[in-house]
Parts: structure tokens; C-alpha cells; sequence
């Protein structure tokens, strides 16, 4: 046999792996021996980074001397009847077992069913195409052209021939059933991307540049990597919200009551979320949403699922971590604008929208309606509602998923005080029926930055609740430095870092807005250059777009401005310019913004504003916290000296 077809696939019982290797014996045997080349087939791939990142099998090909007889339409819609030449082809492949009893066309959209639901299998298709676009330009800075086939396993071509025609005529679509050649498959291409004409003939080419099948093969086994070099702090982190033991004290109140976590930074609130919604996917075999206003923290989460191969949102029961926004963008969308209305007017509308959103679910009729629309959309069909970060929310996007989702299928983590949007903090305590569960230790610092973190609200004299440790994570260091020394003590605290058995990714840097500059009408960390020249290697999350989609590679570390830190974690933290941030926020204050129930000057106002923004990056490091001062000698700077003059055994002075 000329063309060489390879399976790859980690789990050979899975029924991926057996669509594999029945498509490999379709190719060798429905393909002319004249033709040569090399097909791969990956089983259950894994689209490392991407938020819709699992594929049932995607099938890369390189061929010469392949000529099909087919039709197709040309670049101006003009029907031809010709051969073409297939050369290179990527192709994601969804595979459903249901048979014809369990699949529907709705227009030209194909559902199959769950239970007493219908699921888009056509949308699951177009995303995960988006998804292996996306993935290829991220590890080889482009990408072939994708095409997408849906393959119903235990349906004949006969079956799926009766759903497509109408009055007589067949629809187009990328459907196959259980029996084809590959001839089929290849002109399922054809629909998707015309041939173009060459003196020699047709072509189809999927534009593999200067790659070959083994490149992209390479970038597919990058998920492989990463999980075998996860570091060890991911890994426990994987450890702790798979523990079975979770299940006794899960949240989920079948009373319908609201459960709400109540803790302050590092008391473990969206590990208990994360738990809860893992217990819900494996005991209730649910369909499970979590939503927060941070992107970053959204992309770290995907990450940490995705090493814990949890299942895409689209499958039967999943967990789905997204922004609030873009949950109540698609949501006012479908329900309010017919789906007419761009990303940049809703956020310019946002406010408005939301109002208009929150009196049609007023009504039971419109709320009813919403609801029977929501079950046609894997997006915002959901059985429980998770919410990260509730702290952040306000008033009407709180009261619309009360309307939406029964109250016994919300839980809520509530960080209190540490919000960032502007305005008065998001009260829940307005929800009569809830259950209240107060966090009281902190789980994620160790021992000596507890207490530098005490000693620091009690120099600036702030009132409030002392941190509890658990007095299990002993150690933990505090270095603060001039900024001008940031590159030598990098080098020192990524090898200590290695040495603990943690990765790149495990270093977390904050920079202010000064660190950040515009390039066009996006963002990106001004300090590239130079770290680059220093060996740093790094995640830019400064950048809006790179922030969508978490790292694939083990030897970055993050960079985000300090508004995004809220929820994450580093084994070790570097405060970048603390002093400038510190200033910043100081000049971003506006007085009557922040509101109060209590009876405060506009001086305290003002400071309680600041130690919830000065606390939110100081409570992100795990093991080494690591601060830099633009200039020792400024306010912030002192306190912090004091602190470090009395507590030399943990905390270095470098400046």
C-alpha cells in the first residue's frame, strides 16, 4: 500500500480510537494504489489552550498522485464537474453513535439528542474547527485550512439521505453515516473549500506552507508534554479538587437554597467551586457553569481542567468556565437582539442591556420564554450556575440569574470586600433562602508570608480580621528589591522554583499600567525586549487577546497587570513597581464611587479602598513574594522597610 496511514490515540478501548482504526481500514481499502503519501489519525486529540479543546479524531493527510472525479462549485458559485488533485487535507472529525432515531435537521443545523434534549452537534463541529485553527496559529504560528466532517457511527448513508432531502433535492452538508468510501469523505471537502485551477487541473490543497504531517503531529502531542511536565504545584492542585472525599461536604442544597462560600483571599473559595462542579458532573451527571469576571483567571482555570482532562462543554455532563459577560452577551443576544447585536455595542450598552434584559424576565411569560430558548443553546443550557468572584457582580446581573436558574442550583463563592470593578460591592445577603459557609484559613500562603501580611495591615493601620493560618505550610520568604536588581534575582527564584519541582508557569509577575503600552488597538507589556534579552520567556496576559487563551509552554512565565490578579496564584509572586501601582490606584480614586453603609470619612473611604487593592497581588504568592520598588524611599516603601528591619529571618531588604 502506497499511502501510509498511522492511528495515535492514548486510550485504545475509547470508541474515538475504534472510529480510528475502522476510517484506516476504510482509506486502505477505497484508495488506488497508484496514489502515495501519508494520513495520520489522531484519537481524542486535545487542543492544548483552547477553550473548546477536545476532538474526537482529526485526521491530517499529505497525498500525491490522488485524483478524484467530483463535483464542486468554483470560487464564483459556478457548478463544475471535473477530477480534482488531492494534495493536503486537516480535517476535525465529530463522531455521535446515536442512530437515526436520535438525530435532528433543523434547517440546515444537525441536533442529536440526550435524554429529552436536543444538542447543536453542527455548532459542536463549527467550534472545534475555530478551536484547531486557533490551536496551530498559537504552536506553529499558522495554520492549514480546517475542515469539519460529522460522522454518525450507527446510521446508514441511506438514513441520513432521507433527513437531507427536501422536495427532492439533497441538502449539502458534512454529514456521513456508517458506511463510505473515502472518496465520500474527500468530497465532503470539496463543499467546504472550492479546488482552484491550475494549468494542470484542479487542486485541493489545505496549505500545509513549509510543514509536513509530522510538524503538526509534533504541535498535536504538545497536550502529552505538558501533562507529563505539569510542575508539581498543578499537580496537587489537580489532586485536590479530583478528591473524592469532597462529595460529604459538598454545597449543593436541595432545599433551594442559595449556598454561598464566605473568605477573604487564599481560603480556598474556588477550589470549592471547582469541587463542587466536578462532584456534579460525576454524581449528578450534569451540565455544569462557572462564570467570574477575571479572564485571566477563566484561562487558568481552563488550563488546570483541561490537565485534568475534564470534558468539553459540549458533552452530556461537563464543567464550563467562562466570563459573566460574555454569558450574559450571548444570553441578551439570542433572547433580546436575535442574535444581530456586535460584542462592542453591548459592553458600549452593557448597563442598558442588562435592564432591559432583567424586565423581560419580570414577566413570567418572557421569563418562561427565555428559558425554552436557553434549551436550545449548549451555551446557555446549564443545570447548575456556579459564580467565582460574586464580590464583583452587580445588582442586575445578580437578579437575572436568580430569574433564570432555581435557587438550589446556584452556589457562589463571596470574596467580600476584594472587588475591582467601580461602584458598591454586589450584596447577596439579599437572597433570603440561602446557606452561608464561612472559610476562615488560609490555605494558600505559607506560614511567614501570613504573618508579613498581617504585619503589613496592622503598620498601615488598618482595622479588620486578622489572617488564621492552619499552621500546616510552614516557611516562605518576602524579598524586596530595587527594580533595577529584577533580572539577577529572577534568575535565583526560577531555579529555587525548579529546584521545588514547579515549571516556568508557576512564576507569577504583576506589573502597573505604566509597564503596559498600546500597540494598535491592543495591549502588551512594554518590558518584552528586555526580559527576552534576559532570558525571561514569557505569557503575556497584558494583552487582551493572548488573555483569552492560557499557556501551552512549560518555560513561560505569566505577566498580567495587577487589576487581573484576583484569584490567581504563583509558588512565586513578583510585585513589579509596587510603589507605581500603588500611586496609580491613589490617582484612579474618586470619591462617592465606592460605596458604604457605614457612617466613614472620606479619608477612610479612601484608605480601606486602597488596602483591598494593595492586598488583592500581596495575597498571590504561595511559597516566595518577591516586591519591587521603583523607589524605597516612597511611602509604601518605608512601611515595607519597618516591616523588614524587624523580621529579618524571613524578609530581605535589598533596595
Amino acid at each position: 500500500m502506497a499511502i501510509k496511514v498511522s492511528v495515535y490515540g492514548a486510550d485504545k478501548d475509547s470508541d474515538e480510537y475504534n472510529a480510528a482504526l475502522k476510517l484506516k481500514n476504510i482509506i486502505q481499502d477505497t484508495t488506488p494504489d497508484s496514489a502515495i503519501g501519508e494520513i495520520v489519525l489522531f484519537a481524542s486529540a486535545t487542543l492544548y489552550g483552547q477553550a473548546v479543546k477536545d476532538v474526537d479524531l482529526m485526521m491530517l493527510g499529505s497525498l500525491q498522485n490522488y485524483n478524484l472525479n467530483a463535483q464542486f462549485n468554483d470560487k464564483d458559485g459556478n457548478r463544475i464537474n471535473d477530477t480534482v488533485s488531492i494534495q493536503t487535507f486537516c480535517t476535525v472529525i465529530e463522531i455521535k453513535r446515536h442512530d437515526i432515531s436520535g438525530i435532528v435537521l433543523n434547517g440546515t443545523d444537525f441536533y442529536v439528542k440526550y435524554g429529552g434534549d436536543l444538542h447543536c452537534v453542527t455548532q459542536q463541529s463549527n467550534k472545534q474547527k475555530i478551536s484547531a485553527m486557533n490551536f496551530f496559529i498559537s504552536a506553529l504560528s499558522f495554520s492549514p485550512f480546517i475542515t469539519n466532517i460529522i460522522w454518525f457511527t450507527q446510521a446508514t448513508s441511506t438514513d441520513i439521505d432521507a433527513l437531507l432531502v427536501n422536495n427532492g433535492r439533497r441538502l449539502p452538508s458534512n454529514v456521513i453515516g456508517a458506511d463510505f468510501d473515502f472518496k465520500d469523505v474527500l468530497n465532503l471537502l470539496l463543499l467546504q473549500k472550492p479546488p482552484f485551477k491550475t494549468k494542470a487541473g484542479y487542486i485541493f490543497d489545505s496549505n500545509y506552507e513549509s510543514c509536513g504531517v509530522s510538524d503538526f503531529q509534533k504541535a498535536l502531542q504538545l497536550f502529552s508534554k505538558s501533562k507529563e511536565e505539569m510542575g508539581e504545584l498543578t499537580r496537587k492542585r489537580i489532586e485536590m479538587i479530583s478528591n473524592k472525599a469532597f462529595r460529604d461536604r459538598s454545597l449543593i442544597d436541595s432545599d433551594g437554597k442559595v449556598s454561598i462560600y464566605r473568605g477573604r483571599a487564599g481560603t480556598g473559595k474556588t477550589v470549592g467551586l471547582i469541587q463542587t462542579a466536578i462532584y456534579l458532573v460525576d454524581e449528578k451527571s450534569a451540565r455544569v457553569l462557572l462564570l467570574t469576571y477575571n479572564k485571566a483567571l477563566v484561562s487558568d482555570i481552563r488550563r488546570l481542567f483541561a490537565l485534568a482532562e475534564l470534558p468539553d462543554m459540549f458533552e452530556e455532563n461537563c464543567v464550563a468556565v467562562n466570563t459573566m459577560q460574555s454569558y450574559f452577551y450571548r444570553l441578551a443576544n439570542k433572547v433580546l437582539y436575535d442574535g444581530k447585536m456586535s460584542g462592542d455595542k453591548f459592553l458600549s450598552h452593557y448597563e442598558q442591556v442588562l435592564a432591559e434584559l432583567n424586565d423581560f424576565l419580570s414577566d413570567s411569560e418572557g421569563a418562561n420564554l427565555v428559558k425554552e430558548e436557553l434549551s436550545e443553546d449548549s451555551y446557555l443550557d446549564w443545570d447548575y450556575l456556579l459564580i467565582d468572584e460574586a464580590q464583583d457582580w452587580n445588582d442586575s446581573e445578580r437578579d437575572i440569574v436568580l430569574k433564570l436558574f432555581d435557587k438550589g442550583k446556584i452556589i457562589v463563592a463571596d470574596g467580600g470586600n476584594q472587588f475591582v470593578r467601580r461602584g458598591k460591592v454586589c450584596d447577596w445577603t439579599v437572597i433570603h433562602e440561602r446557606n452561608n459557609i464561612k472559610l476562615k484559613y488560609c490555605l494558600r500562603q505559607k506560614e511567614n508570608i501570613i504573618s508579613f501580611l498581617n504585619l503589613f495591615t496592622v503598620k498601615i493601620d488598618m482595622a479588620g480580621g486578622k489572617i488564621l493560618s492552619t499552621d500546616k505550610m510552614p516557611g516562605g520568604r518576602i524579598r524586596i528589591i530595587d527594580s533595577a536588581k529584577l533580572f539577577s534575582v529572577h534568575d535565583e527564584e526560577m531555579n529555587r522554583l525548579i529546584e521545588c519541582g514547579n515549571i516556568a508557569y508557576d512564576m507569577l509577575y504583576l506589573v502597573p499600567h505604566a509597564l503596559v503600552k498600546k500597540d494598535g488597538m491592543d495591549a502588551c507589556f512594554s518590558e518584552k525586549k528586555e526580559f527576552e534579552q534576559n532570558g525571561i520567556f514569557f505569557w503575556d496576559g497584558t494583552n487582551s487577546n493572548t488573555r483569552e487563551n492560557y499557556s501551552v509552554r512549560n518555560d513561560e512565565v505569566r505577566v498580567l497587570q495587577y487589576d487581573s490578579a484576583r484569584g490567581l496564584e504563583g509558588w512565586t509572586v513578583v510585585c513589579v513597581d509596587f510603589d507605581i501601582f500603588i500611586d496609580e490606584k491613589s490617582g484612579e480614586y474618586i470619591e462617592g464611587e465606592v460605596d458604604s453603609l457605614l457612617l466613614e470619612s472620606p479619608a477612610e473611604r479612601k484608605k480601606k479602598y486602597m488596602y483591598n487593592w494593595m492586598m488583592i497581588p500581596l495575597t498571590r504568592a504561595i511559597d516566595t513574594l518577591v516586591i519591587t520598588l521603583r523607589n524605597p524611599d516612597s511611602k509604601i516603601g518605608q512601611i515595607i522597610r519597618d516591616i523588614a528591619e524587624e523580621h529579618k529571618d524571613y524578609i530581605s531588604w535589598m533596595c
